[in-house]
Parts: structure tokens; sequence; C-alpha cells
């Protein structure tokens, strides 16, 4: 996974917050493989209407990546 992506994902979770995943395409996380990491428990996912799909990373995630 890119580490400027994750880097986000790592700030979002200290800060609570679900990043739209329209806004992290520059940072290719169309190839990132979501669903795994869903099935993983390292990251969470969600529809809204407004933004598409929502990521955040799990409390396991965040330790996960933040080492």
């Amino acid at each position: 996974m890119n580490n400027s992506l994750v880097k986000i994902l790592i700030e979002a979770k200290k800060l609570n917050k679900w990043i739209p995943a329209k806004f992290l395409v520059k940072y290719d996380v169309q190839r990132v493989n979501l669903s795994k990491l869903e099935d993983d428990g390292i990251i969470l996912t969600m529809n809204s209407e407004s933004d598409g799909l929502l990521l955040k990373l799990t409390l396991k995630g965040y330790h996960h990546f933040n080492k």
C-alpha cells in the first residue's frame, strides 16, 4: 500500500474520521484489495449516499501500519 495512503488513514484514525475513497484515487487506492483488508480486520468500509465508499482503519489496522 502507498505510504502516503497509509499516513492519511493513520491520521484519520487518530481523528476518528472516515475518508471518502474518491479522495484517495491519486494514492492508488483502487490498486488495494479493500475486501481482503476488510476480511483481515484491518479496515472498515461504509457506503454513503453523498460520498460513496468511505474507509477507516480499525484499531488492528492502526497498530499494523503504525509500527
